[in-house]
């Protein structure tokens, strides 16, 4: 008797399927999303890190202590934007120390802090006549300039100072004015920014620096006794 399983592996022996060859298909197919949480890459980590790092940073510094008066001006110093403003307003103003100030920032590079200038380029402050005359000729120059051939203290020099009318105010000019006639040895009087006001006014229109020349021609033009006021001793010292 034949054995019908033998048959059956006969006739459909090539109908089997090759289960190795479907496993290498399987193999081959991407798996299917699997619910749950993803890991957070590395980088977002850092990112957040450093902008909560930063925020504390700003909070720190700009925070203000959290004071509700952060932003109020002057509240953390006790004054209103108004009783500040009363207070630089009504507050003297030394002119020596002011146009010490002022001869600092804009003289010294040139006319050196000692006031003794370099030799053969730039003249002295320091006893210097064009000082220590009349106060009109201080003004004169520091207002407009002045260049050309010139002698200070008997010594030549041929150079150029800028005008100033432009950088500095009617304050200012009389402050360093001020100042430079009195350094001492000099000991000439203070000028006021009046003076200098109405000399910027006469002079206005004026396109250049001044010359030795002119200058001697306008000082031997004033009266003697303006020249004299000149050279006269002040109670106000450097």
């Amino acid at each position: 008797m034949t054995d019908p399983t033998a048959n059956e592996r006969a006739a459909f022996g090539d109908a089997e399927p090759d289960v190795e060859q479907i496993h290498r298909q399987i193999v081959r197919e991407l798996a299917d999303p699997a619910e749950g949480y993803e890991r957070v890459p590395w980088f977002l980590w850092v990112t957040l890190a450093t902008m909560v790092f930063w925020a504390g940073w700003y909070i720190g510094r700009r925070g203000g202590s959290f004071d509700s008066q952060t932003h109020v001006e002057y509240a953390q110093i006790g004054l209103t934007a108004g009783a500040a403003g009363d207070t630089m307003a009504k507050g003297p103003v030394d002119p020596i120390a002011e146009g010490k100030r002022i001869f600092g920032t804009n003289c010294a590079a040139c006319h050196q802090t000692t006031g003794l200038g370099v030799a053969g380029a730039f003249p002295p402050i320091v006893g210097s006549e064009w000082v220590t005359g009349p106060e009109q000729t201080v003004v004169r120059i520091l207002l407009n300039g002045l260049g050309g051939p010139m002698k200070v203290k008997g010594v030549a020099y041929n150079g150029a100072m800028p005008a100033w009318k432009e950088a500095l105010s009617d304050d200012d000019i009389a402050h360093v004015a001020t100042y430079i006639r009195q350094w001492a040895p000099n000991a000439a009087a203070a000028v006021s920014a009046a003076t200098v006001a109405t000399m910027r006014k006469e002079y206005a229109a004026r396109p250049g620096p001044w010359s030795e020349a002119e200058l001697k021609v306008l000082e031997s033009a004033l009266p003697a006794a303006a020249t004299a006021a000149g050279s006269t001793d002040s109670r106000t010292r450097k």
